[in-house]
């Protein structure tokens, strides 16, 4: 699943993010809201980077613990999930990756790219081996 959309990108997020989320009923309505609504507060800690990858640099296979969002503001990037094909990301397109799930992410061989990373494990990133020319080079999937 790969939708182009920043509101998909906040809704991810959201997400993952609710997910050990305790509710916290508003104590009096609110004029920036219409219909009822309800804040959520959580103790997850998120880290956001936003990351520079020259043309055909990419990450080693990582797992992050309960998972990360990126966003490609520039260029051409590419990622992929273990398991599944390789995805292209162009400026204003994003990827989810659930916790626990081996992934990479780079640059394409021919341009940079800058992605706008959000982790939702607070830093808690376990570094696998690193991704052979072949599966970088497997073509994408659109």
């Amino acid at each position: 699943m790969r939708p182009s959309s920043l509101l998909w990108l906040c809704a991810a997020l959201l997400t993952v993010w609710t997910s050990s989320a305790q509710q916290k009923q508003a104590a009096e309505p609110n004029a920036n809201f219409t219909g009822t609504v309800t804040r959520l507060e959580s103790n997850i800690r998120v880290r956001a980077a936003r990351i520079r990858f020259e043309p055909g640099a990419r990450t080693k296979w990582h797992v992050h613990e309960r998972g990360q969002i990126l966003l490609c503001e520039e260029g051409v990037a590419r990622t992929q999930v273990q398991g599944h094909p390789v995805q292209e990301l162009n400026p204003g397109e994003t990827a989810f990756v659930p916790g626990g799930v081996p992934h990479w992410h780079g640059a394409a061989a021919d341009r940079a790219t800058t992605l706008f990373s959000v982790d939702v494990s607070d830093g808690q990133t376990h570094w696998l081996g690193a991704v052979t020319d072949q599966e970088y080079t497997a073509g994408p999937k659109r």
